[in-house]
């Protein structure tokens, strides 16, 4: 019995350790197979001081573009902003040759609006006024401080005691975890962790088209938070409007400030009317006295970034899967305005990642990130989706201006100028080429 006990005994006894090594084995095989790293980009905000952001507008020779951002026509200049630095003026006489005039360097600057001879830029809180008779040498007249909200960027805040949020720093991280494990981002200082692959989202703007039928004034961009319409400027930011009476161009004044809800976006005023984009929707201002636009109506749509243009009796919106707005659809609505009291969809078309767009004579021009720009015929509303023009696969497209057989395109490597004197030909009239790509 004892003999057969001890037998059984060693038996379990080198299975059990056979079982242990075979564990062991494989728990090293599954460590070297299934190792892996992850590389993280941390952001640290840098500011600067409120004093320093506002001393420090200067007029400059003209420098390379680095980052394409909102976009505006005037005349024969067109105005490209830097996002966050400043803005690029050329001489666009000759689309097939513009010629860089001068950098403009204002902090905190993001959108432009002209009248005349008068630039008005947003530098973080304030209004800067600038004098832009010789484009090569812009004068600063004025800085209304603190009379815009400030827009928070990634969650920081920007205010006289902080600081103005100017930058960020980038340090990178690399973690290693085994099969088992869950990777977690890195806890560090108040910053941003973000994977590697994520950090041009960081980098980049998207672009701004405010039309306004005003003499004198110019053209934005579907992405635009300024516009001018009579001798009033609309500001819009996160959730207001704020109105200036611009009578004296040099000398704006606040008249009015409206309340507009979380989530605004745009502005595009059409004849005597303001179309606002938001997050959920489209609200219609009636603005037939320019110094106290009035709410008229709004139509609602699903969570997303939405730049709005109109024309005629119809509105067109875009919204788009993958960004800061959290948007579940890639689709163009299009809208019955001709009664503006009850805005109501006419037809839904589902798109690749619609951004900004622009409208003349019912040839739609409208930016699919990624896939390109599309040139649709919308003569026919509830058959868009059949009446493609022509489809620019190559150019990865952001914002537009089209008016006067003129279009002006912000791409991902830099602005794009075409004549569409025939739509579904697109004749390439020149490029701006940001430095990355010219490098």
């Amino acid at each position: 019995m004892t003999n057969r006990y001890k037998l059984w005994s060693n038996l379990v006894t080198a299975v059990l350790l056979s079982l242990v090594i075979l564990m062991a084995l494989t728990l090293v095989n599954c460590t070297d197979e299934c190792q892996n790293t992850e590389t993280y980009v941390y952001l640290e905000p840098v500011y600067t001081s409120a004093s320093e952001v506002r001393s420090s507008f200067e007029s400059l020779e003209p420098r390379e573009l680095k980052n394409t951002g909102k976009i505006y026509r005037k005349d024969h200049f067109l105005f490209i902003s830097e996002m966050g630095k400043g803005i690029h003026i050329f001489n666009n006489n000759d689309k097939s040759n513009p010629i860089p005039l001068s950098f403009l360097n204002i902090p905190g600057s993001f959108d432009v609006a002209v009248k005349g001879n008068i630039m008005y830029v947003d530098s973080f809180v304030d209004l800067v006024v600038l004098d832009i008779s010789d484009p090569a040498n812009v004068v600063q007249l004025d800085r209304i401080e603190n009379v815009l909200n400030n827009i928070n960027i990634m969650g920081f805040h920007s205010s006289e005691a902080t600081g103005f949020l100017t930058d960020f720093r980038e340090a990178e991280s690399v973690q290693v975890y085994d099969c088992d494990e869950y990777p977690f981002m890195p806890v560090n200082g108040s910053g941003i962790w973000v994977s590697a692959d994520q950090v041009n989202a960081f980098n980049r703007s998207e672009g701004s088209k405010a039309y306004s039928g005003s003499p004198g004034s110019g053209l934005g961009g579907s992405f635009a938070r300024f516009a001018i319409y009579s001798d009033f400027l609309y500001v819009v930011d996160n959730w207001s409007m704020h109105v200036f009476d611009i009578d004296d161009l040099t000398s704006p004044q606040e008249v009015s400030l409206i309340d507009l809800g979380w989530g605004i976006e745009t502005i595009f005023p059409y004849h005597d009317k303001l179309f606002i984009g938001s997050n959920t929707g489209m609200q219609i201002f009636d603005n037939s006295d320019p110094k106290n636009p009035t709410f008229v109506s709004r139509f609602d749509h699903a969570m997303a970034c939405d730049p709005v243009v109109a024309e005629d009796n119809f509105a067109f919106i875009t919204l788009r899967t993958g960004n800061a707005c959290f948007g579940i659809e890639n689709q163009l609505d299009v809208v019955d305005i001709s009664e503006l009291e009850s805005p109501k969809l006419v037809k839904s078309y589902s798109m690749q990642h619609p951004h900004g767009l622009a409208i003349d004579n019912d040839i739609l021009f409208l930016c699919e990130g990624e896939y390109g720009l599309k040139v649709f015929d919308v003569g026919n509303k509830r058959k868009i989706n059949q009446n493609l023009l022509t489809h620019l696969r190559n150019i990865p497209s952001y914002d537009v201006i089209a008016v006067d057989s003129h279009l002006i395109l912000v791409g991902e490597d830099g602005i794009y100028q075409f004549d569409y004197a025939d739509p579904g030909n697109l004749k390439l009239l020149s490029v701006i080429n940001t430095q990355s790509s010219a490098d």
